[in-house]
């Protein structure tokens, strides 16, 4: 699931977004002080877009923390032109859907990523 999501958050697919977001999902961007349902996350997946046009994203499952099926520990790697970000994104999911998502920056760079 998180192969998908990943692929479909880097390529803004909003289809596929969707599809993977149960619809009572929380989406929330702790660092930005932002939470989203389902609805208000696809709709700034347009300024999402522009921001990731030349981006580059890795992702791994956090070292150290248990995964199964119903929640997931990740450290992603942004980088953009100008900066790049670490930050763990913790997921809960319920009937093969993501029922919330939680990230948190962690590092202003990805050198130990």
């Amino acid at each position: 699931m998180l192969d998908r999501w990943y692929t479909a958050l880097f390529d803004v697919n909003r289809v596929a977004i969707a599809d993977l977001l149960a619809d009572d999902a929380v989406i929330t961007l702790e660092d930005l002080g932002v939470t989203q349902t389902k609805a208000e996350f696809i709709e700034a997946l347009d300024e999402w877009e522009e921001a990731v046009e030349n981006a580059n994203l890795a992702w791994q499952l956090e070292a150290g923390t248990e995964s199964d099926a119903t929640r997931a520990s990740v450290l992603v790697c942004y980088q953009f032109p100008d900066n790049e970000t670490m930050i763990r994104e913790v997921f809960g999911f319920h009937d093969s859907k993501i029922v919330s998502s939680v990230q948190t920056a962690v590092g202003d760079s990805c050198e130990n990523f």
